[in-house]
């Protein structure tokens, strides 16, 4: 993988985690026009989880400035975004969630794979 695709990658990963956070931020209203179901209020467990999505972002903001020491953001990366997909679509089939709001996870699920591939471009 060329550096120029690793800062594509990474940089379009941690705009897709930011924007997500918008969406998700209930008092932006953005969450209700999107028809996006149980979006962040002020429950303290919502409000972390934004804050480590956020937090998520700018690691992988920091992955094309070194992308070898940042190899564990990648590998946690992956595997929190499919673990978000699971969980998103397993209360989408149980009707806690609307679709709206689980299929914003295919975004994750599409980030895991590419980061997957990464990951075995790169092993050394």
């Amino acid at each position: 993988m060329t550096e120029r695709n690793i800062k594509i990658l990474f940089s379009a990963a941690a705009i897709f985690n930011w924007t997500a956070c918008l969406l998700l931020l209930e008092p932006l209203g953005l969450a209700a026009a999107f028809n996006l179901s149980h979006a962040v209020v002020g429950d303290p467990f919502g409000q972390i989880a934004l804050m480590a999505i956020f937090i998520f972002g700018v690691g992988y903001w920091m992955v094309p400035g070194n992308p070898t020491e940042y190899r564990g953001v990648v590998i946690l990366g992956a595997l929190g975004k499919i673990g978000v997909a699971a969980i998103a679509f397993s209360h989408y089939f149980v009707g806690d969630v609307n679709f709206n709001l689980a299929g914003l996870t295919i975004g994750d699920v599409i980030f895991a794979a590419l980061f997957i591939r990464y990951l075995k471009a790169t092993s050394s």
